[in-house]
């Protein structure tokens, strides 16, 4: 695994009005040696890797919450892997210039629950 700082590069070099959301957060991001749509297009008879795939995309999710208590995705709202699959999917023919691991972003702005801020927690 490589930090995905390749991700937040190629989304500052493509027109994000009409592949991702203007506010891309400015994050690492660990994810896998070959981040490409290709990569993601070629895995699509590797079950086995779809599901080391799927549960990245789960795990990406549980860290956005853990990091973000007023805009949580919450469980009933995350697609089952075969939905994530085929958002990835369109994603990839979307924006084939753009890594896989990009269509994270935009699906949790779509899933996300908006919350009432939570009190500051001590440390």
């Amino acid at each position: 695994m490589k930090w995905g700082c390749l991700l937040v590069s190629a989304l500052c070099l493509v027109n994000s009005s009409t592949a991702v959301p203007q506010d891309v957060p400015d994050v690492a991001i660990f994810s896998f040696d070959d981040i490409s749509c290709t990569a993601w297009t070629r895995s699509r008879g590797d079950q086995a890797l779809r599901t080391v795939y799927g549960t990245w995309f789960r795990g990406f999710v549980s860290g956005y919450n853990f990091g973000n208590s007023a805009n949580q995705v919450v469980l009933s709202a995350m697609p089952d892997p075969a939905a994530v699959a085929d958002y990835v999917d369109k994603f990839c023919r979307d924006n084939p210039q753009l890594s896989f691991i990009a269509a994270v972003i935009p699906l949790v702005q779509e899933i996300r629950e908006h919350r009432v801020p939570a009190p500051a927690r001590k440390p």
